[in-house]
Order: C-alpha cells, then structure tokens, then sequence
C-alpha cells in the first residue's frame, strides 16, 4: 500500500474514531446534565436529592474535559501561536512540527505513565458516598494521553514524511465552526 493511501486510510479511521469519542461525550454530558437537573428539582422541590449526584457528575466533568482534549487535539482546535512556524520555510516548517508533535508525544508518555501509576494505587480507594473506585476518575487522563498521544504521533509521522503539514486533517469542514 502506498504511504499516500495509508495516510488517508488513517485519516479516515481517526475521523470515525473522533466520531466516536464526540457522541460518548455528548451522552456522558447529557447524563450529568440530567442527573444533576433531577437532583436540583428534587432538593427544592421535594426536600430530598440524589446523595451520589455529586460525586458522579464530578467524575463525568473530568472525563468530559480530558475525552474533549482528545478532540481538539485532532481538529487542531487548541489555541496556539504558529506566528514563528508560519514564517519559515517548508522544510524547516515540517521539522518544526515533527519536534513540536514529538514533544507532545513525551508529555502525553508522561501524562499516562503518571495516570496509570495513580488508576494503580487508587482501585481499592472507593468515594465515600457512592461506593465507585476513585482510579475512574484517573482513568480519564490515562486515556487522553493514549488518544492525543496517537494524534501526536500521527501528525509527526505525516509531517516528517511530507504527507501533510505536520497536522493530521481529514479536509472536512468542521460542522460546528
């Protein structure tokens, strides 16, 4: 297989597996949206509540922010100052992004690296209301760094081998911009 048709076919798959992590970030959202709704009504409305609300919804928004990560990092969507980038020419410019996106690859080694060790050492910590082990709530890090780590890594591959321009995009315009 030609690199130019390996470099689409994972383009495609990354799109789908974008697609994929978008539409469980929208269920967990509208869950915890749902959860704490409910919870807000019962309060005021009934002088009970939901007791584990808090601490659920607390693990959802961290895995809401961390699996969010992972999607702007594959839209390029994070904010960033390519001025300097930008003004070099090609050959410098695609080795600027191969040690730019090799450089997040080492923070996201040690993003997850650190994760893990913490999902370790937290499986028999449970929280105190809902019973849940507290490594959920590390297993959200552990996770972002495996997915911006592959979008990293597939950005430094395209850059260095002149696939794309150091950005692994798929040429779709982004429907929610």
């Amino acid at each position: 297989m030609r690199p130019a048709r390996l470099a689409v076919l994972a383009v495609r798959v990354a799109d789908r597996v974008l697609a994929a992590v978008e539409a469980v970030l929208v269920l967990v959202l509208a869950a915890m949206t749902l959860l704490v709704f409910f919870n807000v009504v019962l309060r005021y409305g009934f002088d009970t509540g939901i007791t584990v609300t808090d601490e659920v919804s607390r693990m959802m928004f961290v895995w809401i922010a961390f699996a969010g990560g992972i999607a702007v990092s594959r839209r390029q969507q994070q904010l960033g100052i390519d001025v300097l980038v930008a003004a070099l020419p090609p050959l410098p410019r695609r080795l600027a992004h191969v040690a730019g996106n090799l450089a997040v690859l080492a923070c996201c080694l040690v993003l997850v690296s650190g994760a893990w060790t913490q999902m370790q050492l937290n499986w028999r910590n449970t929280a105190p209301v809902s019973g849940l082990p507290t490594a959920i709530t590390y297993a959200a890090p552990w996770f972002a760094g495996i997915g911006i780590g592959c979008v990293a890594l597939a950005n430094a591959l395209g850059a260095a081998f002149g696939l794309t321009g150091g950005i692994m995009a798929s040429g779709k315009e982004d429907p929610g911009a």
